[in-house]
């Protein structure tokens, strides 16, 4: 009996010892605020000994994609800003990983959405997940400042799907599941992020695909209002005083001499009918792989033709015959039909690819057919770009499948948003009708001529002609 009674005794010792040592910390009250209805802060007062915190979000039980490691307090707390979208009845598990006293603290706690206030339904106790055994065994370098997550990260992970998506921004301490947001800009920010967004400056005109417009960067082209980016054409007053010559602004690569200047030493030569913008991530974010969905109003007008698309990254913006992942397009156009009559207007969406050979262009493209004009509302347009197929959506339906010229795209590209007007490639004058546009393409005097016929156009052009984009975000494949 004696050993036996000395082994309990033992056993009853070590827990209350060990009991002794997890009740020797107790992590804070979380505060969880909703600061607007795209975002919410989550902090802990700080305490003596506190060293790191990691903070890791789930909304409604998906894989973990929200996290935060802290590794200093500011003001007095640890705190973490999510721009994350809840609406009532979402449900939030906050899981918090103190690092105290060289020690890893685990809490965690999840809370219904109601009316923008959190109703908590369950809550755990301060656990000790990881003791040091030592001080001096804590790698305590800026560099690897969260290393000690990594091991927690894995184990957190478990239902996690690894991806395939490749990403400018991807950090080797970074755990990526399938499904996480990569990337996203809802412009809520009163102005639009110049350290994500570049814009394309040159004329269209007098090269090879000719469209007939001028991109620049003026605000009354394109700008952030109501937590919406417009891009907005405009015609000009004039199209033969004045010279038009960029200077160092131009952002042309393939031919400045051309893009950059008009001179007018022809007679067909005129300056930019219609001013407009092409905006780009190439500098801040690409990607290889991935979702992207952009929720837009398209442009109404006829012989406007908007772009959302993705480009490879080798490549510019402004580059010509340049690969292209068309998230999705419709024809400014109300009234157009093809020479055998189809439906060719803005009540038809297209999304695909575009491939150059040779200056000739290759398109495969999947289509649908609606009633109304893709410019009467917003909708939400989606790209799954995965290594061997393109799916493209149009509000979470699927409208086609791409399986061919995918090995074109064996690299990042980055997202491009426009406005241009007219275009070989988007108004063919082989697949339309006789004398239905005011030009014809090729012909030297196209800008001249559209410009003369703006009667027959300008009219179009309402308050409708803008692309709007309330947001664009990439998800992980």
């Amino acid at each position: 009996m004696a050993p036996q009674f000395l082994l309990n005794f033992q056993l009853v010792l070590l827990l209350l010892l060990m009991g002794q040592q997890n009740m020797g910390y107790k992590m804070p009250h979380v505060n969880i605020e909703i600061f607007n209805e795209r975002g919410l802060k989550i902090s802990i007062p700080d305490e003596a000994r506190m060293q790191r915190v990691f903070v890791m979000l789930q909304v409604d039980d998906s894989c973990p994609v929200f996290m935060d490691c802290l590794t200093q307090a500011t003001n007095g707390s640890w705190t973490s800003v999510q721009r994350i979208r809840l609406q009532n009845d979402d449900k939030l598990r906050v899981s918090l990983f103190v690092q105290y006293n060289n020690n890893i603290y685990e809490k965690s706690e999840t809370h219904v959405i109601l009316n923008t206030r959190f109703l908590t339904t369950q809550q755990s106790n301060t656990v000790n997940i990881w003791r040091s055994k030592a001080p001096e065994t804590l790698d305590n370098s800026n560099e690897n400042k969260c290393q000690l997550y990594r091991t927690l990260d894995r184990r957190l992970f478990k239902d996690c799907k690894p991806t395939n998506s490749i990403t400018s921004r991807n950090s080797g301490s970074q755990v990526t599941c399938q499904g996480e947001l990569i990337f996203e800009d809802d412009f809520s920010e009163g102005q639009l992020n110049s350290s994500v967004w570049m814009h394309d400056i040159r004329q269209r005109m007098y090269y090879v695909e000719e469209e007939l417009v001028a991109f620049d960067d003026s605000p009354r082209i394109s700008y952030v209002r109501e937590g919406h980016l417009h891009i907005v054409p405009m015609v000009a007053s004039e199209v033969t005083e004045g010279v038009y010559k960029l200077g160092d602004r131009c952002t042309a690569v393939d031919n400045r001499q051309l893009e950059c200047s008009i001179s007018k030493g022809s007679f067909f030569k005129i300056n930019p009918p219609v001013y407009s913008a092409q905006l780009h991530t190439r500098e801040s974010f690409s990607f290889k792989y991935g979702k992207v969905v952009v929720r837009a109003k398209l442009p109404k007008g006829d012989w406007l033709f908007p772009y959302m698309m993705l480009q490879p990254v080798s490549t510019y913006a402004e580059t010509h015959f340049a690969n292209q992942l068309r998230i999705a397009y419709a024809r400014g156009n109300e009234f157009l039909r093809s020479s055998q009559q189809d439906d060719i207007s803005g009540h038809r969406l297209y999304g695909g690819i575009v491939i150059w050979q040779k200056g000739d262009a290759v398109e495969i493209l999947k289509n649908r057919l609606h009633t109304k004009h893709y410019g009467d509302d917003f909708h939400n347009y989606t790209m799954i770009w995965q290594r061997d197929k393109l799916t493209l959506l149009v509000d979470d339906e699927i409208y086609g499948e791409i399986y061919d010229g995918l090995p074109f795209f064996n690299e990042k590209c980055f997202i491009i948003f426009g406005v241009t007007v007219g275009g070989f490639l988007n108004f063919n004058d082989s697949i339309l009708l006789t004398d239905v546009k005011p030009y014809k393409n090729k012909q030297p005097r196209a800008a001249l001529s559209f410009w003369e016929n703006r009667g027959t156009w300008v009219s179009t052009w309402t308050n409708s002609s803008a692309m709007i984009v309330d947001y664009v975000r990439v998800y992980a494949d």
